[in-house]
């Protein structure tokens, strides 16, 4: 993908998805969107799957990374692009998988 891509024209994946979902939550460092993420997907989420989700997000733009504190911690958080992006893919996924959430989440709902 270019960076000069649109935010139409930009597909995420499950994973990339996912992070900047919780980032929409608030800034973060790697280690709490390992941690997040494993409780997400029920499944361990490694270094070497996160971090180079984690440049490849920050090469589109979508999350930017600044060091805080003396021992330079890396804080993860949205840019403006990223918290647009994060939203729309959100709502293309609901919109997308809307049939499959009503048969498998809702027929097990009690009724009334």
């Amino acid at each position: 993908m270019s960076n000069n891509k649109g935010i139409e024209d930009i597909e995420l994946g499950m994973l990339q998805m996912q992070i900047l979902w919780v980032l929409g939550s608030k800034p973060t460092h790697g280690y709490y969107l390992m941690k997040k993420l494993t409780e997400i997907k029920k499944k361990k989420i490694t270094q070497g799957a996160l971090y180079p989700t984690l440049a490849k997000l920050q090469n589109l733009k979508l999350i930017e990374v600044k060091k805080e504190g003396t021992r330079g911690k890396k804080i993860y958080k949205l840019t403006k692009k990223g918290r647009k992006v994060m939203i729309k893919t959100c709502q293309e996924f609901c919109k997308t998988f809307q049939g499959i959430f009503k048969d498998f989440v809702c027929v097990g709902c009690p009724k009334a």
